[in-house]
């Protein structure tokens, strides 16, 4: 595999090989003290106003950092999150990575009920509790904080003074709940300008106390910059990247750092380069060492979901790139980190230059970037009520997830449903043969989690129809059984979220955040609230290809050659197929989706679009839609840790199938076929993402008639009808070696589902997910 090389500067080269020296674990729970006492002294206050002031606070006594050497002041430390929302979390954990966490739905349920006014022996209380157990067993999982483009554009091109002048005019004409929200927002936005001093003063001090007359001059000129972006809006291209950062570091602050991304950052940071260029500001060489800087920021956690796109068609439809989007396709092969995370939007009249760039980049292995088709993605985020020029402007949240950089607010990864789940809960009458009790997973560095002391082993799961398995007389019969529980568990857990919904503004608002994005100080909302311009709810799916596979398994071996009963697939199902090799090798023979197979792949077309119906008829509490996510992050493996075996001859405990691709190793036909079988089902409900994961050999890369054939599969792909496809390239063996000898690949990123990561950084049945999938050599 031919490799062009890539070479970061000397200095950006440093800070790549010192990235992990200003990691501080002590800062961790250095952020708790400030919001309890926050807390304490606005006791009497709204809860919005004391996260607010306990955000400034925090601000005006956290660690802040400049190496004299840098290229850009700040880093991004780690911190708890009580008391402003619900997390069950550690004071303590290597901060190289994300926070071991999770939210503590029995809290989070107890909460919604009362301010939602249910008197605890209710029954909607009662539905909130039973949710909050299937959340504790991994039937459902639910989150809340970040998951959004925040306004980084609006900010650069505003400046905290500009947002303050808004905030203040609303302020005068605001009445009610308004005036709180609008009063929280001031706060924030007054502290962020006294946190950007405050750099600007620890710069001042640093250039007292070194005697290097190269470094001097570099302080001196991120003094001035601070002091600058402090109130004003940026002036230059440094400046603008500075600013991203440091608002980057105080999200981090508010809020819990899920996957905080960053819209079509070649796109709004271009003018500032192209004017400095104009006005000899700036030199191309030093426009890149601020973009390699910027990456190593971003690189410094593992999992951080930090996500970029680049590239794309304008609103009148040509495709559109700049020198910044092949610095930013060039910066991720400098340092080959798992952060950020680089989406390519992708169309068939993309520049060549474009293309070989990134065909450069797949080729070192860490699975960036993700091409996204414009063609599917744009008519999606319409279909959601955006203007033709807000969705054209689409970017991409954490992994896979479209959205309205500013204006947005979607909750993208706030309920994912595993629907093989179900499958295994209707065979055994709604008890799961999987439970595990006390820990969610654990590894070496990923402290295990306590879920809580409410956690049932025997915990009998909602079934909404009470069928007997062994009773069931066809396979129509069961498939209608199977699309009733999906779309009824659709509707019951889409329910309770948005029972939860409605108490985030009085116990967890964002004011921060909420002063970044368009809508907010206009109507003084909270963004929790429904103050952003698009407010929905993401839903994804989690296991689709092994409920496929399975249900294809059961029609032909049961109902067809009638081989074996239903029965006979719960008693090995119990026995996790312990002592039915027979079946296990029936089972293996069955069609299998991915292989371009009508009997399997129309199942899959059939349980989407039952579970897309149910999806699109509910609204949410802050005026918006929910949105069908076909991807699953992590949660394939977390999800099949707590998941039986299967009727497709998975075991228990294993992981599933990845996002919407096919289960690992089953599509035996080659990508082609993959494809195809997944282009049967109408992806158009799909509006929160979807994934279709590849995994090539490297020596696929040694023939330039493969680099002109991929091409022509994403072409044909999106051409009918693909929204999202992305490329592991790693063999096999090198995985395995991984895995057996993780202190010599360190370095080693793969592509997971919808983001790339550490390897060595996986939970072994991740690990093994991916060792599985299917490695094409050829198209």
């Amino acid at each position: 595999m031919n490799q062009q090389k890539l070479q970061a500067s000397s200095r950006v080269q440093y800070l790549i090989d010192h990235r992990h020296d200003d990691h501080d674990r002590k800062q961790i729970p250095t952020r708790t003290p400030y919001y309890e006492k926050a807390y304490e002294e606005y006791a009497d206050s709204h809860v919005k106003l004391r996260i607010a002031h306990g955000f400034a606070a925090f601000l005006a006594g956290k660690k802040i950092l400049i190496q004299p050497y840098d290229v850009l002041a700040g880093f991004s430390y780690r911190y708890t999150y009580r008391p402003t929302f619900p997390l069950n979390m550690p004071d303590d954990y290597d901060p190289l990575f994300r926070p071991p966490t999770g939210i503590d739905t029995f809290e989070e349920a107890e909460v919604g009920a009362k301010l939602n006014g249910f008197s605890p022996d209710s029954k909607e209380a009662q539905e909130m509790e039973t949710f909050a157990h299937c959340v504790s067993h991994w039937l459902y999982k639910h989150w809340e904080t970040g998951h959004i483009l925040p306004g980084y554009e609006r900010l650069i091109n505003t400046g905290f003074d500009g947002l303050i002048e808004k905030t203040e005019a609303a302020l005068k004409e605001a009445t009610g709940t308004a005036t709180i929200d609008l009063e929280a927002m001031l706060i924030t936005e007054k502290a962020a300008i006294q946190y950007i001093n405050r750099y600007a003063e620890y710069a001042a001090q640093l250039i007292a106390t070194t005697n290097k007359v190269e470094e001097k001059e570099h302080l001196a000129k991120l003094e001035d910059a601070l002091r600058h972006i402090a109130g004003g809006k940026p002036r230059t291209f440094l400046e603008a990247v500075q600013l991203i950062w440091l608002t980057h570091e105080m999200l981090y602050a508010e809020s819990f750092p899920a996957s905080f991304s960053f819209g079509r950052l070649d796109m709004y940071l271009h003018p500032f380069y192209e004017a400095d260029l104009k006005a000899g500001r700036i030199s191309h060489e030093e426009a890149v060492d601020i973009i390699d800087a910027l990456w190593v920021k971003f690189g410094v956690t593992l999992h951080g979901y930090q996500n970029i796109t680049i590239g794309g068609l304008d609103v009148d439809g040509n495709y559109v790139s700049n020198p910044l989007t092949i610095m930013m396709l060039q910066a991720c092969r400098k340092t080959l980190f798992d952060q950020p995370l680089l989406c390519l939007r992708y169309h068939k009249s993309m520049p060549e230059e474009v293309w070989q760039e990134s065909l450069e980049l797949l080729k070192t292995g860490i699975g960036l970037p993700a091409f996204f088709i414009d063609d599917f993605c744009i008519p999606a985020k319409m279909r959601m009520g955006q203007s033709k020029e807000d969705a054209t402007n689409y970017g991409l949240i954490g992994c896979v997830e479209m959205g309205c950089p500013g204006k947005e607010y979607s909750k993208t990864e706030c309920l994912r449903v595993n629907v093989a789940k179900i499958l295994e809960l209707m065979f055994f009458a709604g008890k799961s043969t999987c439970t595990a009790v006390g820990t969610v997973i654990g590894s070496a560095s990923m402290p295990s989690l306590k879920l809580g002391d409410k956690i049932i082993k025997d915990y009998i799961f909602p079934l909404f129809q009470k069928n007997d398995i062994s009773e069931v007389n066809s396979f129509a019969e069961l498939l209608d059984w199977y699309k009733y529980e999906l779309t009824h568990h659709l509707q019951f857990s889409m329910t309770s979220i948005n029972r939860l919904d409605t108490a985030l503004p009085e116990c967890y608002p964002t004011p921060f955040l909420s002063t970044l994005m368009e809508g907010c100080i206009e109507t003084g909302k909270d963004i929790t609230a429904g103050g952003a311009i698009y407010n929905n709810t993401g839903i994804n799916l989690c296991g689709l290809a092994n409920v496929a596979d399975s249900l294809a398994a059961i029609r032909q071996l049961v109902f067809e050659e009638k081989r074996y009963t239903l029965e006979t697939f719960k008693n090995a199902m119990a026995a996790d197929y312990v002592g039915y090799d027979e079946l296990v090798y029936d089972i293996e023979r069955c069609p299998k989706y991915g292989n371009d197979k009508d009997s399997v792949d129309l199942l899959m077309a059939d349980i989407v679009d039952a579970a897309t119906k149910q999806i699109q008829s509910m609204d949410n509490p802050r005026g918006g839609k929910w949105q069908m996510g076909l991807y699953s992050v992590e949660d394939h493996a977390k999800m099949g840790i707590y998941t039986g075996a299967l009727p497709d001859g998975k075991r228990k405990g294993e992981a599933m199938a990845s996002a919407f691709s096919p289960v690992q190793g089953k599509d035996v036909v080659g990508p082609t076929a993959s494809l195809n079988s997944m282009l049967k089902t109408d992806l158009t409900g799909a509006t929160n993402g979807m994934v279709m994961d590849m995994k090539f050999t490297p020596s696929f890369f040694d023939k330039a008639s493969h680099e002109k054939a991929l091409r022509m599969l994403i072409d044909a792909y999106a051409a009918q009808g693909g929204g999202e496809i992305q490329f592991n390239v790693v063999g096999r063996d090198t995985l395995i070696d991984a895995q057996n000898h993780p202190e010599k690949h360190r370095e080693l990123v793969v592509r997971v589902s919808g983001f790339s990561a550490v390897f060595t950084s996986l939970i072994k049945e991740t690990q093994d997910e991916i060792i599985k999938r299917t490695e094409y050599k050829d198209i």
